[in-house]
């Protein structure tokens, strides 16, 4: 006999994104605030005992381009639960429905391992806690500790350092990208040759923090920061491009997520937030509409 579970894998924003150091172990210390929003990927778990001691792991999903084999972060995360926890005689077949643009900076593939997790560990009986599942995810990827918690957050470190905020919900957003990829650790090496391997000159997180608690959503637009524009949008002008429709269209601020190319605007209502779709649709950009969660 077989059980279904179904949950959302939200996306994620950066609302402020530094990077500072390099560590010896290859890794960056960052500060970031991470932002949950409701653009997400709809993950499927069918679960049923199988007469042996192994377990099988199998992955299927809407967009062919996502690998389905032992690379995806869906597997890397079961596996490591069904390992740690000595969960065995288990098939596990995992749906993934991509709502959530690749390789854009949003966290998608993070946020499918992570919502595997917590489903994984729903249909064995919650077998572990919520920091339990985070440390788990943090040795297969650096978004997935926040991908578990959501809402909005400080994340340090390698973003495993996780602190809550107050959530900031029902922000009307538009979230857009020009199909270009980058590569995360490329987008890194860009930062290292700017600002060298030991750059500790941190912004600060004490305008946003603030303007998040007092749910401005204006000081929050205002205070919008990410590192890695310094770099990526003198080699991907696209991401300028976004950015000037939107704030054409009445953005109160934007900012690229992650190390790119997705760039979200904020909007102060429903009406300005489907005029700035519409114009970034006239224009051949892909664009999405959604709110923080």
């Amino acid at each position: 006999m077989s059980m279904t579970y179904k949950a959302l894998a939200y996306g994620k924003i950066n609302l402020h994104l530094d990077v500072l150091n390099r560590m010896e172990n290859g890794y960056h210390n960052i500060e970031s605030i991470m932002q949950s929003v409701s653009l997400a990927d709809v993950i499927t778990l069918e679960i049923s005992d199988i007469d042996t001691d192994e377990n099988v792991i199998k992955i299927v999903s809407s967009d062919n381009s996502v690998p389905t084999d032992k690379t995806n972060l869906v597997y890397k995360c079961v596996d490591r639960f069904l390992k740690h926890t000595n969960t065995c005689g288990k098939e596990c077949i995992f749906a993934i429905e991509k709502n959530i643009p690749i390789a854009a900076g949003m966290a998608g593939g993070s946020s499918d391992g992570a919502t595997a997790l917590k489903l994984i560990n729903e249909a064995c009986g919650n077998l572990l806690n919520l920091n339990e599942l985070c440390k788990l995810g943090a040795a297969v990827g650096a978004d997935i500790p926040f991908c578990l918690t959501g809402g909005t957050c400080i994340c340090k470190g390698i973003g495993e350092d996780i602190t809550r905020l107050k959530s900031l919900k029902n922000v009307y957003l538009v979230s857009a990208i020009d199909y270009s990829s980058v590569s995360t650790p490329f987008a890194f090496s860009l930062l290292d040759e700017k600002y060298g391997t030991d750059n500790i000159n941190a912004k600060g997180l004490g305008d946003i923090i603030e303007a998040i608690e007092s749910e401005s959503i204006e000081n929050v637009a205002l205070n919008l920061y990410n590192k890695f524009e310094e770099v990526i949008i003198p080699i991907n002008p696209n991401v300028q491009k976004i950015k000037d429709i939107m704030l054409q269209c009445g953005a109160l601020g934007t900012l690229m997520s992650g190390s790119g190319p997705s760039v979200f605007g904020i909007f102060i209502d429903e009406n300005s937030q489907k005029n700035a779709l519409e114009k970034l649709k006239n224009c051949s950009i892909n664009a999405f509409l959604c709110k923080t969660v």
